[in-house]
């Protein structure tokens, strides 16, 4: 079991980081910084898996190929309530399979837990494990869109307990948003204006079609659908509500919360936004039927600037490029080489272009390094729970804009949310 050690913030800078959090959300009180644990980590990181589905199995390949690269990690114990997935999640690995997540929980031999889950599950999961003295990687949303709370009980209890987390947000791990947010805090684009990103597919895949089976899950005989249910309303098994999750309310937001933290994190963090001021959000069902939208419209205003505009969909492919604004010049990131920040004119003359080359992709098993290295440093990743707890009150904000068809304005110091 790791031991904790030495911090990454000093107390000063994470009080600051927490005192966005509003609310009177006080995330330490008499405790230490967040990732701060006792003593050096243990040699070898022992780890565990809760969710062995196709985004769980890219946790598996993530890990096992830094493994395989000579890093010190051990895959120990994989869960899943579907005993095919189980069991093939353990014959890849050779880790012991467990049907309850709560018995991989109470090993005491494991540092760090991976959760992949639906949305539904992750905010139980998250805080019984660092109950339990776990490190989490938990894949996004961090939590469900329903309970605006949800995000800041889980950075409590991150820093009741003094565990790392990361959420999946695996862009993060894109070497070009630190220079960006380095050139932006210096001002290299004078006040922030506005940003724009969307994520845009057309397609009719497994994950967002209702109807979804593989023809051999049976609840009751290889598949425990109440344990599955967990938290979210009681309800008879259909196929598509376990295969396809994201397409009904109770278990996803669908697109907007599904795609969009991957768009949001990297701008919040590059801006250094705190909480959004209004939230509206619109689309529909353009194509295909089912509860969450194939189509969705996220604007969200901060306090005194900038603005932002989110699509996604999976009704056609046509997207927006990435683009950060601000008075004096603007940020055009790019898929290939990196991204640009390119002077206004108008207010910027002589002037000369800013390129930002890639040096590290954003991929899952880069987003699993940090979270190991930070494992045993007591660093904080790069998708941590404070930068999270912003992301998801302004995306959790949207759902409930989308569907009561009104405005929603935040405020920071109660942490609420209300229909203007």
């Amino acid at each position: 079991m790791l031991t904790p050690s030495a911090h990454s913030l000093t107390r000063r800078e994470f009080v600051q980081q927490s005192a966005v959090a509003g609310g009177g959300l006080a995330l330490y009180g008499a405790l230490q910084t967040g990732a701060e644990a006792a003593g050096p980590p243990s040699e070898r990181i022992r780890y565990g898996l809760i969710g062995c589905g196709g985004q769980g199995n890219a946790h598996l390949d993530a890990v096992m190929k830094l493994k395989k690269a000579g890093y010190p990690v051990e895959i120990v114990a994989v869960c899943d309530v579907y005993s095919r997935r189980l069991e093939a999640a353990a014959q890849k690995t050779g880790a012991q399979p467990y049907g309850d997540y709560r018995k991989l929980l109470e090993r005491g031999d494991i540092d760090a837990v991976g959760i992949a889950t639906p949305d539904h599950w992750h905010c139980r999961m998250v805080i019984e494990a660092a109950n339990a003295g776990k490190d989490v990687y938990c894949e996004k949303p961090l939590t469900h869109w329903h309970d605006l709370t949800e995000a800041k009980r889980i950075a409590e209890a991150v820093a009741r307990n003094r565990r790392v987390l990361q959420v999946g947000t695996q862009g993060m791990a894109d070497s070009i948003w630190e220079p960006i947010a380095e050139k932006i805090k210096a001002g290299a684009i004078g006040k922030l204006v506005h940003a724009q990103s969307s994520d845009m597919r057309n397609y009719s895949v497994g994950l967002y079609d209702p109807k979804s089976d593989d023809g051999v899950a049976k609840p009751g005989v290889n598949l425990d659908w109440n344990l599955w249910l967990g938290p979210a309303p009681k309800h008879d098994y259909e196929c598509g509500r376990f295969f396809a999750f994201r397409c009904f309310w109770d278990y996803s937001g669908g697109v907007g919360t599904d795609f969009l933290p991957h768009l949001l994190t990297p701008l919040v963090y590059a801006m250094n936004l705190d909480f959004p001021r209004r939230v509206t959000a619109l689309g529909g069902q353009y194509a295909y039927v089912r509860e969450t939208p194939s189509l969705y419209n996220l604007l969200l205003e901060y306090p005194g600037g900038p603005t932002i505009c989110l699509l996604a969909g999976i009704a056609n492919s046509e997207g927006l490029p990435t683009v950060i604004r601000g008075h004096a010049g603007t940020v055009q990131v790019n898929k290939g080489p990196g991204a640009i920040i390119r002077p206004e004119e108008a207010v910027a003359k002589d002037v000369e272009e800013i390129k930002i080359e890639r040096t590290r992709a954003g991929t899952v098993e880069e987003h699993y390094r940090d979270f190991l290295d930070c494992v045993k440093s007591r660093h904080k990743p790069r998708s941590n729970e404070i930068l999270a707890l912003k992301v998801m009150t302004a995306l959790n904000l949207g759902i409930h804009s989308y569907q009561t068809g009104k405005t929603w304005e935040y405020d920071a110091k109660k942490g609420k949310g209300r229909a203007v």
